[in-house]
């Protein structure tokens, strides 16, 4: 997961997929994306995450597991202290501009959009996010 950037306390994080993904699987950096959940359950820190995250957790888990499995996760993903956006046409225009200049997909500049909106601390664990760093 990312840390902080230096000189900056991050009271507001927005979850990636994979942080999902790795809280559900108990992955590495799992402690992390609970931590930031523990903050937010206690009104110390705001979670948010992006539409496209919700959309890419059904599929994801649809292809690798079933339909089922992609509802349970979904559920467990709805039930956390999490505020879900989306979109409008800043944020579209936001995201088109993130993935032309850089090398990210779709759904990441929505997720990396999102981010960027709220000032918040991006908990990731997909290296796509490395062409955003700066």
């Amino acid at each position: 997961m990312n840390e902080p950037r230096s000189g900056r306390v991050a009271e507001t994080f927005v979850l990636d997929t994979s942080a999902f993904i790795a809280l559900d699987e108990r992955e590495p950096g799992t402690e992390e994306v609970e931590a930031v959940l523990a903050k937010a359950w206690l009104g110390h820190g705001e979670v948010h995450a992006s539409f496209a995250t919700l959309t890419e957790l059904e599929y994801i888990r649809t292809q690798e597991q079933d339909a089922q499995q992609a509802t349970e996760l979904l559920t467990f993903a709805k039930s956390q202290p999490v505020k879900w956006h989306h979109t409008d046409d800043a944020l579209c225009s936001e995201a088109a501009k993130l993935k032309a200049a850089h090398k990210v997909s779709f759904a990441d500049a929505f997720v990396a959009a999102t981010a960027q909106r709220l000032n918040a601390m991006l908990v990731h664990k997909d290296p796509e996010f490395d062409a955003l760093e700066g």
